[in-house]
């Protein structure tokens, strides 16, 4: 009887630590890839131009075609070229109001057209 309470124990005991072995294994496997997936993440956050607050600890901002800042200078480019665009558009309303007006009240004989 004895024994077979050693031999189960003994099993027992090969089992928790190979089980323990494993998931230590697991474990460590999982922390890298979290470390890996969060590497990555920042890696495409610079390659889009946002900020990180490890990319303003290094100085990686203010160096001259950095991938961040080449994604933050298009999007303004970009801002820019509409606010262009509105004010175009702006412009030629203007302009085309100043001839209806200039042609509404043309003086020509001293006095404003009337159309009614």
């Amino acid at each position: 009887m004895e024994v077979q309470a050693r031999k189960f124990y003994s099993q027992r005991n090969m089992y928790l630590c190979g089980f323990t072995l494993f998931l230590s294994l697991i474990l460590n496997r999982t922390y890298l890839m979290i470390l890996d997936v969060l590497r990555l993440e920042e890696e495409v956050m610079s390659y889009r131009g946002e900020s990180t607050g490890k990319d303003k600890s290094q100085g990686q901002l203010g160096e001259a075609g950095g991938i961040g800042e080449i994604g933050r200078l298009k999007r303004e480019l970009e801002k820019r070229d509409k606010d262009i665009e509105v004010l175009k558009s702006q412009s030629q309303g203007l302009s085309d109001e100043y001839n209806r007006l200039g042609d509404k009240f043309h003086v020509s004989d001293g006095t404003p057209k009337k159309t009614k």
